[in-house]
């Protein structure tokens, strides 16, 4: 049964019942041994994922039922009672079973092998189980048999095709014909145009003098004969260059040059469909017009050659109308979507290219942020001959530490033979490889020295983060604190300074608007952070506005226009957005760090400001300078000014995210492996301000006082 639908049977036998207050959960655990539990204290009915997708559908909605009896039956368990309204409502009146899946059909789920399970009832409480495995990896066209591959060479025939042969497991050989002589050099944007397709071109860094359209740069044209190279020999193929070198032109190239890949789904983060509909539409023309996918109950219009999704729509969308398209490339866009092996929208994603005719194409500047398992779907997507069993990739590709009797998952190890043996499958070139005059990346602090007011405030949260921090320690608990929960209980600290740090920011604002004409993004990361200043920026009023009014004056005059971007705006208002900035002569942005980190262009913008960190740090790098090292940028250095509050949380946060930083961009391009996630990040950060605290406050013993920020 599928998910979805389990889901909503659960929640109509609920409606009907009257129990509309109880909700609905889906629990991914898969060493849970329960394929359906009734909660009665959250006043919720949890279904297990993965039983859902092996357990017979008669199974499932047997034990739902069962479920739904037990919420309106509360304090009976099985008695005869609740036996009878198992009974009125459809369900056999038996006891609860709990079944535990072995190991190995464990693994088959994580590796997105197909597992269909019979039940043999010996009693009504008793059931043996039995587990149908189906490997969906290729054939062997010779013997059936799943192949997997044992060594791979490419060479010339005679009649000039170059080939690849696969020698399999079972020694038979598989032949894969490599295209040759696509013209990607020869794609250029908008020559669906008349006007654009007459010019005698003249490109000056890849941009016409004369039409000012653009050709594909030598670097994509190798990175589309790559994909093109990688889909025609195995399933699927990996772009994974760094942020900004133009990964979704060097995917449309292969759909202009193939049209045997159409039609094509693009699978892409919400944020981001309005800017791929205009990439499609400028390089590939109104013949490739696509849809935009908006809700579960849209119809899909046939015979059309490409489809927008966004992943989460993806989850919910009812699949065999897509699977009516008959789509022959699924491009995964932001790939580390699919990073968790349990997820539905990983399984989701898995079942839309099971079709053996499908192919993919996975996109991403970081295919995997914290462990290297977060690898493994999309590489078992896109090659499940070299990568069969996620057990399998773990053993062989992943670090793991002990630290003290905990075993822990760090990143990808022996990163030279990983590359090599990943060669055929992905490609990843940093901006500096590719291009020759790309722009320097200047880091800058802007301290901040907080007021009074705000500094007591500031010590008074960190003080009821080190008394929770110290009982947690005294009362043996301290092994079993998670990082995650840990940055939870610091936000506040941030918060504090995220708005004590207002003042010098737009203090920088002012300077930067008197002695430069160009354009400046401010990212944030608090809502209310982003408004105050926002609303600074803009009131011309000087009684509602006494501080700044002749900034925001000042503004108006010389028609700068402050524009915002946050969590709030739609899709479409955020491709507005940055379609607007980029237009404008001069302009402010203040943009949440993580709306603002994906699906807009800033590269008319050289110039910003970190006022809020953010725990991980290729979220910042998706933003700054991902956001304005892009293609077509002409400055010769991105200025990033991070506003660092003194003897705060900033300080040593700064630290560390300057160092987690540097472990990513080794192991992406060099030879060494992060040991460490954003749950080492908060454990680490706690450890310095405890310790710091402490220093701070030796001998001394005052009360803690909480006071309320003032209000800028």
């Amino acid at each position: 049964m599928d998910r979805t639908v389990a889901s909503k049977f659960v929640r109509e036998h609920l409606d009907k019942h009257g129990l509309k207050d109880w909700k609905v959960k889906i629990t991914t655990d898969i060493k849970q041994s329960f394929l359906g539990l009734t909660v009665y204290k959250d006043k919720t009915i949890i279904i297990n994922a993965h039983h859902v997708d092996i357990h017979p559908d008669e199974e499932c909605k047997d034990t739902f039922l069962h479920e739904v009896a037990h919420a309106l039956t509360p304090g009976h368990k099985h008695d005869a009672v609740w036996q009878d309204k198992a009974k009125e409502l459809g369900a056999r009146p038996t006891v609860c079973s709990h079944l535990e899946i072995p190991e190995h059909v464990i693994d088959a789920i994580r590796s997105g092998e197909m597992v269909e399970m019979t039940i043999e009832e010996e009693t009504y409480v008793v059931k043996r189980p039995k587990f149908t495995i189906t490997r969906l990896q290729d054939k062997c066209p010779e013997c059936g048999k799943v192949a997997e591959e044992i060594f791979a060479i490419e060479t010339t025939l005679p009649s000039g095709d170059v080939v690849k042969l696969i020698t399999l497991k079972c020694f038979h050989i598989i032949k894969k014909i490599i295209p040759r002589g696509t013209p990607f050099e020869k794609m250029v944007s908008n020559d669906w145009q008349d006007a654009i397709k007459g010019c005698k071109h003249k490109f000056v860094k890849h941009k016409c003098i004369h039409c000012n359209e653009y050709c594909l740069m030598d670097f994509q044209v190798k990175g589309a004969q790559s994909a093109e190279k990688g889909l025609s020999i195995q399933k699927g193929f990996g772009i994974f260059d760094d942020m900004g070198l133009g990964k979704t032109v060097q995917a449309l190239a292969i759909v202009r040059y193939h049209l045997e890949y159409t039609p094509t789904l693009y699978a892409v983060k919400s944020a981001i469909k309005f800017n791929w509909f205009k990439q499609i539409n400028r390089w590939l023309g109104p013949l490739f017009m696509p849809q935009i996918i908006q809700t579960s109950k849209d119809f899909l219009i046939p015979n059309l050659r490409s489809y927008i999704i966004s992943y989460d729509l993806l989850k919910r969308f009812p699949r065999e109308k897509i699977e009516k398209l008959n789509i022959k490339l699924v491009v995964l866009d932001e790939c580390q979507q699919i990073k968790n092996v349990d997820s539905a929208r990983t399984q989701e994603v898995r079942k839309l290219v099971s079709n053996p005719t499908c192919k993919v194409l996975a996109l991403s500047g970081t295919p995997w942020k914290n462990k290297g398992s977060e690898f493994f779907p999309v590489l078992n997507i896109m090659d499940p001959i070299k990568f069969p069993k996620y057990q399998g990739f773990l053993d062989r590709w992943v670090d793991f530490q002990w630290v003290g009797d905990k075993k822990k998952m760090g990143g990808i190890r022996n990163i030279t033979k990983f590359k090599e043996y990943t060669d055929a499958l992905i490609i990843r070139r940093e901006f500096n490889e590719v291009i020759d005059e790309f722009p320097d990346i200047n880091r800058m602090k802007l301290p901040v020295l907080l007021d009074d007011l705000s500094q007591s405030s500031y010590d008074d949260e960190v003080s009821e983060f080190v008394k929770w921090y110290n009982e947690a320690v005294i009362g043996g608990e301290e092994d079993s604190l998670n990082g995650l929960e840990m940055l939870a209980k610091m936000s506040r600290m941030r918060h504090i300074t995220g708005l004590a740090k207002i003042p010098a920011t737009l203090g920088f604002v002012e300077e930067f608007v008197e002695d430069t004409d160009k354009k400046l993004v401010i990212f944030h990361h608090h809502i209310d952070v982003g408004n105050i200043m926002y609303d600074s920026l803009t009131n011309t009023n000087k009684n509602t506005n006494p501080d700044y009014y002749e900034l925001a004056q000042t503004l108006v005059d010389e028609n700068i226009e402050v524009m915002k971007l946050d969590a709030t705006k739609s899709d479409g208002e955020r491709f507005t957005i940055g379609e607007n900035f980029n237009s404008c002569k001069r302009a402010i942005l203040i943009g949440s760090t993580i709306a603002s980190g994906e699906g807009i262009d800033l590269q008319t913008c050289a110039d910003c400001v970190m006022h809020e960190r953010q725990w991980n740090p290729q979220n910042e790098d998706q933003a700054a300078p991902g956001r304005f090292r892009r293609i077509g940028q002409k400055s010769s250095v991105i200025n990033i000014s991070f506003a660092e509050a003194e003897g705060t949380i900033d300080e040593h946060f700064d630290a560390i995210v300057e160092q987690k930083r540097k472990y990513f961009h080794s192991v992406m391009n060099k030879s060494d492996m992060p040991s460490w996630d954003q749950n080492e990040i908060g454990k680490q950060l706690a450890e310095l301000i405890v310790n710091k605290h402490k220093q701070k406050n030796k001998g001394k013993n005052k009360p803690v006082v909480k006071r309320e920020l003032a209000k800028y």
